[in-house]
């Protein structure tokens, strides 16, 4: 396995077992953008363990984290988010995720997702594939789900921080998505969400208003998967982007289509 992706996968795995030190324990929680954007003392202590290992590794790589342990960008920059669906973990919902990219000049590079609870990583290298590594089993390589009915597709959303100044956009798509579906899943992470569409548990999966730490290691499970990543209007995605629609290519076209249907206030 590629250094890179070994060493990406082994920070989330220790990242993750801090995770499950706290889980269901004593947590310090806090706010940060809204009363809804929680932050917790696990958030912050993964983020630490993270953080340093990149440092001490690769100290000429620039981090972008969720929770502030960035540092100067270089030409390959890792992408963090320590604890993805805080809400969930402050509620002790167990679905939740460590998530790691790194991008460069070209784009995604590595991406993973891991899931301390099920004990599922989900990894994936720059024209390498996508693979899920599980206690269920050997890994195995992982494809997207292959049709393009929006009657037969389960797809994934979530609602944005926003929600209470911003979210009417967001409503509207749910409400005019919910009678063409099969089902829609809101599950509270975002990361799992893109996971889960790589795996073809999920035939597509739509937010807005989403940071670049939520999607830069899902992104790149969905691409080496045969996925196709845009934004909500279909135009070209990069993480900076707040908005992300991914399914495979025959379905995505339609679910933007649909989701600008039901966007639109006029129609």
């Amino acid at each position: 396995m590629p250094l890179l992706l070994s060493f990406a996968i082994e920070i989330a795995a220790e990242a993750g077992a801090v995770l499950m030190e706290h889980f269901e324990g004593d947590l310090e929680i806090a706010t940060k953008s809204s009363p809804v954007d929680l932050v917790t003392t696990a958030d912050k202590a993964a983020e630490a363990l993270i953080v340093a290992r990149i440092r001490a590794r690769y100290p000429e790589h620039g981090i972008l984290a969720e929770e502030g342990g960035n540092h100067a960008e270089g030409r390959m920059r890792w992408i963090v988010d320590p604890l993805d669906g805080t809400t969930n973990f402050a509620h002790a919902i167990p679905h939740f995720c460590v998530s790691i990219a790194l991008w460069d000049e070209e784009g995604g590079r590595v991406g993973v997702v891991h899931d301390p609870v099920r004990g599922e990583t989900f990894f994936a290298r720059r024209g390498g594939g996508a693979f899920l590594e599980s206690p269920r089993g050997p890994h195995r390589r992982l494809a997207l789900r292959t049709g393009d009915d929006l009657g037969e597709a389960l797809v994934a959303t979530g609602f944005s921080y926003r929600r209470a100044t911003d979210g009417a956009a967001g409503l509207r798509e749910f409400t005019g998505l919910v009678p063409q579906l099969r089902g829609i899943r809101r599950a509270g992470s975002a990361a799992l969400d893109l996971a889960y569409v790589a795996a073809g548990r999920l035939d597509g999966y739509w937010e807005r208003h989403l940071s670049p730490w939520d999607t830069a290691a899902g992104a790149v499970l969905v691409q080496e998967a045969g996925g196709i990543v845009r934004r909500i209007d279909g135009g070209a995605w990069l993480p900076s982007e707040p908005s992300v629609v991914a399914a495979n290519p025959r379905l995505l076209p339609r679910l933007v289509d649909a989701l600008a249907a039901a966007g639109d206030p006029g129609r």
